[in-house]
């Protein structure tokens, strides 16, 4: 008497089964810079939200001086004149913003990119 019990039928292989594909890795640009549509718009509207900042308070990267009451007071007014200011014309804060955000993404994008799947 034999007590030889065969395999359950899921661990039999089939004679003709195709062999499983490995899964084609994207490029590496392609991986790093891709976006879906809502992360673009999102992009877009940070970018579009430092502009306005940039041009509203006339930002000069070499100016030295500063009064704390007459910035608060600038402030105020010139975050008023933004909005009214935004309305008229869209693609400047978008540009100014893009031209600040745009490389702090691609550099994140960058840093970020060995760790991601």
């Amino acid at each position: 008497m034999s007590d030889v019990v065969p395999p359950p039928p899921e661990q039999i292989p089939a004679p003709d089964a195709p062999s499983p594909t490995p899964a084609v890795q994207k490029p590496f640009l392609v991986r790093t810079f891709s976006l879906s549509l809502g992360q673009a718009l999102r992009l877009l509207a940070l970018s579009t939200l430092v502009g306005f900042f940039v041009l509203a308070f006339d930002f000069a990267p070499t100016g030295t001086r500063f009064d704390i009451g007459g910035a608060f007071t600038a402030i105020l007014h010139r975050t008023f004149t933004a909005i009214g200011w935004a309305f008229e014309s869209f693609w400047k804060p978008a540009l100014a913003g893009l031209v600040i955000v745009l490389p702090i993404w691609a550099l994140w994008r960058l840093v970020r990119a060995p760790f991601r799947k």
